[in-house]
């Protein structure tokens, strides 16, 4: 009976691809981890994944597109790490949100993936008295 749990529990674990999107932040580079759809919006499979795109957004600016990632195969499926570098300088401490999108090789953009805000620290401590 274990050995049955044990398989199903591997199964489960290494045939579920990661939905999860994250970002890390080191220093003002943020590294974003994500995995391409697979769907497209009406549930039916994709076929035609060109690329995806990471977008960030300062407190009160606009948008800003991150750098073009080329789709893994055209089903999608992959799982990206890219990076993206925000203006944030020295001496601000921002909380920055960040999303993904994927868009098909006839430039349909998708909706936004989950947002996620982290916090870009580059404001220095004072000094020890």
């Amino acid at each position: 009976m274990w050995k049955i749990l044990a398989i199903c529990f591997l199964v489960l674990l290494f045939a579920s691809p990661a939905v999860a999107i994250d970002f890390t932040v080191t220093g003002a580079v943020v590294t974003a981890t994500y995995t391409e759809p697979t769907t497209n919006a009406n549930t039916t499979p994709l076929t035609d994944l060109a690329k995806t795109n990471v977008y960030y957004q300062l407190p009160g600016g606009t948008p800003v597109k991150g750098p073009d990632v080329s789709a893994s195969r055209l089903l999608g499926g992959g799982i990206i790490t890219t990076t993206v570098t925000v203006p944030v300088v020295a001496g601000q401490d921002l909380v920055v949100t960040f999303w993904a999108t994927a868009t098909d090789t006839a430039a349909n953009e998708s909706a936004r993936s989950t947002e996620v805000q982290r916090r870009i620290d580059r404001l220095a401590p004072g000094a020890p008295q």
